[in-house]
């Protein structure tokens, strides 16, 4: 089973459920050296992305998926209008392992615009797997 690291609304297990007609299993992990911004266009308020940034973190959620559930997630992230790509990445455990999980990396991207607050409700549904500092940090985040 494939490894799909959510950063942005699909923290929400809600959400996931809703997309994949099930709950997968899933846990905390840290992302190193990479930042979350809301850089993503769209035409209600920007959306979740990261990007390399040496010395940061993203706190995210690890999912264990089957392969026709990253199908389904390509066609929400918009895979096939370029409006996201797939991407390899190594996320950590609590115990620091190194696990190979498939995030999305925004392709149409701009200036930081604040998302709508509904869409940041969905970010923040994951807290159970954040620390407090970066939930207090996205929990503060401007809202159009």
């Amino acid at each position: 089973m494939p490894n799909y690291f959510a950063y942005g609304s699909n923290m929400s297990a809600q959400r996931m459920r809703v997309r994949l007609g099930w709950s997968p299993f899933r846990y905390g992990v840290i992302l190193k050296d990479y930042v979350m911004i809301f850089n993503k266009q769209s035409n209600d308020g920007g959306k979740a992305n990261i990007q390399y940034s040496p010395g940061h973190k993203v706190e995210g959620i690890i999912y264990h998926v089957y392969e026709d559930d990253l199908l389904k997630l390509d066609h929400f992230e918009g895979v096939a209008d370029s409006h996201y790509k797939r991407q390899q990445i190594k996320v950590h455990n609590g115990n620091a392992s190194a696990i190979s999980a498939i995030t999305y990396i925004a392709l149409k991207t701009g200036a930081v615009s604040a998302p709508t607050e509904e869409y940041l409700n969905h970010i923040l549904e994951g807290k159970e797997f954040l620390s407090p500092a970066y939930f207090a940090n996205l929990a503060a985040t401007e809202t159009i």
